[in-house]
Parts: C-alpha cells; sequence; structure tokens
C-alpha cells in the first residue's frame, strides 16, 4: 500500500499570520481559516479593492494543508519590520493615523492592535520570542482530534512522526529575515558598534540554544538591517509611501560578516543555514564567494545555499541583474520579473554547485514580466488560463534547468509558495488546499504539450514533480537536518 503525499514548502507564514491576526490570543488556533480585520469604512474598503490581488484570508491554516497533502511544513518566523508601518514623512503629514492603518491592516492582515504596537516599539526579538512560543505551545491535536502538528529537530524525527499518521504535520522552523536579532531600527542604530554586536550576537546565542531551533534564516528582508544590503521589492506605487532605500543594493558590513559566520558555526550550537533570498545582488555574490571558498576546504562540511522563495530573472549573471536600477520599467516587456531579487543563470549554477535548494514561489509579479502577466490576466477561460499561468511557472522551471544544464538541476528546485506573505498570488493557486491540483496542472501540461522535452532529461513528467513536490526536500532534509 503506498504512502499518501507528503508534500513540502519551503517558505510559508502559518505562524505569522496567526500571531499578527486579530482575534484574542486564548482563541487562536492553527487550524480553521481566518479573516483579515475588517475596519468598516468607506476607505479600508477603497484599499481592499486596490489590493484585491492579496489574499484577506488566510492561506496556510492547517485544515488547508491537510486538504492539500502538505505535510512538511518550513513555516517562517517573521516580526513585521518598521518600515511597513512607519511611512515616508510626506504620508505621515498627509493621511490622519487612521488612513495608514487602514492601508496596513486592511491590505496585510496585521491587526489594528499590532500596527499600533509597531509605531511605538521597535523591539524584534521579543516578537520573534513571542512567535516561537505561539507556536511551540499550540503543538498537538487539531480541534476535531483527527490531525495533529508537531515541531521537529531531524530529518529522522520527522519521518517517524509523519510515518506515525497520515494526518500529522511536521514543521520545520525558519526565519525570515536577521533584524530579528534586534538590528535595522531606530533603537539599534544608536548603539556603538561593539554594543550592537554584543545585543546581535548575543540574541543569536540565545536562538540557537533554542529547543527548536531555526534550520535556517533569510538574512535580509525589505529595509537596512545593518548586516547586508536589500534588493528592491516595491512596485511604484508602494515607493510613494515605503522607503527602502537605506542599504539598499549594498555589501556585507563587518557585523554582518560576523553574524553569518557565527549562524553558520557548529561551535557554539547547531548551524542555522543561510537563506539569500532579498539579499542585493552584491551581498549574494560576496556570500557565495565565501560558500566556494568554503567548500573547496572543507569537502566533508559543505555549505549548501538555500534560496527559499525565488524566481528567475532571466540574466545570465548577477552582476547583469542589477546593473540597471529595479524599476517598474525594467521588466515592462521582459518574459520574467528582471529585477535582481531574482535568480540569474550563473546564481543558480552556484546554488546547484553548493547542493543547495530553490524554492519557486507562487507570486505572480515575481514570476513573470508586467505585459505578458497582463495578457494571462486578460484569458476569460478559466481552464485557459490556469493553463497559461502553468506555463508561466514552467517557464521559470526551465531558466532555471538550463543554467545547470544537467539533470541534476531538477533535484535544487522545490516549492516554495511564500502563501500569507502578502503577495500576489496566482489566481487558482490561492492556498494550501490547491497544491494537488498545482502538481496536477504542471504534470498535464508537460503531457499533453511535451514543451521543453529536451530539458526532462529522460525523465517523465511524474517523476520530475515528484521530486518538486516530496523528494528533494525529503533528500535535502536527511542530509543537512540532523542532530
Amino acid at each position: 500500500m503506498s504512502k499518501a503525499p507528503r508534500y513540502a514548502d519551503l517558505h510559508l507564514h502559518p505562524s505569522m499570520r496567526l500571531y499578527h491576526h486579530h482575534v484574542d490570543p486564548s482563541e487562536k488556533n492553527y487550524w480553521p481559516q481566518n479573516a483579515n480585520q475588517d475596519l468598516g469604512t468607506g476607505f479600508s474598503r477603497w484599499v481592499g479593492k486596490m489590493s484585491e490581488g492579496v489574499s484577506k484570508v488566510s492561506q496556510t491554516h492547517f485544515d488547508s494543508c491537510i486538504e492539500g497533502h502538505t505535510r512538511v511544513l518550513f513555516d517562517s518566523l517573521y516580526p513585521i519590520e518598521r518600515g511597513f508601518v512607519r511611512f515616508r514623512k510626506h504620508m505621515e503629514w498627509l493621511l490622519p493615523k487612521s488612513m495608514l492603518e487602514a492601508l496596513v491592516v486592511t491590505a496585510s492582515g496585521v491587526s489594528s492592535k499590532q500596527f499600533h504596537h509597531a509605531r511605538e516599539d521597535d523591539d524584534y526579538f521579543s516578537e520573534l520570542l513571542e512567535q516561537y512560543e505561539q507556536v511551540q505551545q499550540h503543538q498537538g491535536p487539531s480541534p476535531c482530534g483527527r490531525y495533529a502538528y508537531k515541531i521537529v529537530n531531524s530529518f529522522d524525527e520527522m519521518d517517524s512522526y509523519l510515518d506515525d499518521n497520515d494526518g500529522h504535520i511536521a514543521i520545520v522552523l525558519t526565519i525570515e529575515g536577521a533584524h530579528v536579532l534586534g538590528c535595522g531600527t531606530p533603537t539599534s542604530a544608536r548603539l556603538s558598534s561593539e554594543q550592537l554586536r554584543e545585543q546581535v550576537l548575543g540574541n543569536l546565542d540565545a536562538i540557537k540554544a533554542w529547543e527548536n531551533p531555526p534550520f535556517f534564516m533569510t538574512f535580509a528582508h525589505h529595509f537596512w538591517n545593518q548586516l547586508c544590503g536589500h534588493a528592491a521589492t516595491f512596485p511604484t506605487a508602494a515607493r510613494l509611501s515605503l522607503n527602502q532605500q537605506e542599504g539598499l543594493n549594498q555589501g556585507f558590513t563587518e557585523l554582518g560578516w560576523d553574524v553569518m559566520q557565527s549562524m553558520l558555526s557548529r561551535d557554539n550550537g547547531r548551524r542555522i543555514l543561510i537563506d539569500t533570498r532579498h539579499m542585493s545582488a552584491r551581498s549574494r555574490i560576496e556570500y557565495y564567494e565565501y560558500v566556494q571558498d568554503h567548500n573547496r576546504k572543507n569537502p566533508d562540511d559543505r555549505i549548501p545555499v538555500i534560496s527559499s522563495h525565488a524566481a528567475t530573472n532571466g540574466f545570465a549573471t548577477m552582476e547583469e541583474s542589477y546593473a540597471v536600477a529595479d524599476t517598474m520599467a525594467k521588466k515592462k516587456n521582459t518574459p520574467f520579473c528582471s529585477w535582481s531579487l531574482n535568480i540569474s543563470a550563473e546564481e543558480m549554477q552556484a546554488i546547484h554547485d553548493s547542493g543547495g535548494l530553490v524554492g519557486v514561489i507562487l507570486d505572480k509579479g515575481r514570476l513573470s514580466g508586467i505585459k505578458k502577466l497582463q495578457g494571462i490576466e486578460r484569458i476569460q477561460d478559466p481552464a485557459e488560463k490556469r493553463k497559461a499561468f502553468s506555463r508561466m511557472i514552467l517557464d521559470n522551471l526551465f531558466e532555471l534547468v538550463q543554467a545547470v544544464d544537467a539533470p541534476t538541476a531538477w533535484d535544487v528546485l522545490m516549492l516554495g509558495s511564500d502563501l500569507d506573505g502578502v503577495i500576489t498570488h496566482i489566481d487558482c493557486y490561492d492556498s494550501m488546499s490547491t497544491i494537488p491540483q498545482l502538481r496536477e496542472d504542471l504534470t498535464s501540461y508537460l503531457q499533453e504539450t511535451q514543451y521543453r522535452k529536451e530539458l526532462w532529461y529522460g525523465m517523465e513528467p511524474e517523476e520530475i514533480f515528484e521530486k518538486f513536490f516530496e523528494t528533494n526536500a525529503q533528500r535535502f532534509l536527511k542530509q543537512h537536518f540532523q542532530p
């Protein structure tokens, strides 16, 4: 008798969504769907319409994961960066606080309470500890008693727990953004370099001492964290109100090198792998040079590179990808989202050579150029539209595979949806419950069209997507997720 599917997702946000949701803490529950807080104003309704491409209900609640056969969740803890709630000065002058609140609460799912807290406080580390405590405390059976979840600390523990019951969900903890260490805030900017170093490395040591330490950490995110530069992420409209200029496209700082090496060290606890998503292209170039040098010198202790929720930018090299500023014009007529945030052919080769992983995102704005996406959005027939979205995802996969030009490229790729990460999700794949449909659609498209068959390398579509949705994650965890 064959096992039930064990789909894995390298990057999603059930804990972040639940933590920032507006319900009473005593009623918080990972299992049922929840909806964004409704402020009930005309302006909030307008914001809802303007942001209708972003889900207003939870996408990764665990009932949805059970329905979608997703049993391995890389749950990304994330205290919201203050740059999302502290706007550019002209916005603060022009709009009353109630409207600024509506912008954040309606579009993102952050509660009014959390919005006001974030405006007044910048203690990221305390919020991280609260999210960690939340996911720990709720472990165990679902309200109906048929299912359960558990944070696991190794591949063997995960494998045994999933073997126990088809209704079990295994959580592998991760963190998005090294700002959680207490850096990248007005408060930390006032510290001396030695005070900041002591605070950040002390917090990192505390995380490494957790009962369930994170498997990897996304080193940068949307705003300056005093450790390394970040890549541009905001469209023009968002740039009018949110400012991510400080640190944009810069490289590593001296403190950043210290933190990165401390994360990767085994001398101070378990190694925390680095997720390069959101790092500037310049920072990524510096990091890959470090990893390549380490792996040459330490063949028995190699560091794999992770990019947990990515897509291709269509460029040959990382330097080419940031030679032109990341604007809406840059990706207007391109087949892929051509911003330096995404992965070039050179970068895919580097990740492959390190034995790493690329999680492919389900954000249509990160997968496609503007005109190409607009053409898909105009398709009226639901079946044809689904095929077009399947082709969009496949084009990204084949571009990444072609960069390596070997069958082992398929061992590097898996799902990294970023659902509940406030993304512009693909219409027909708007929650974890739709993942079986996604797999079926991708498989059927290849079977029916024989699209890019030269890049299948003799495999059948079923084998390719068994790797993508299941076995690549299992193989990687078996190799790297050990006590």
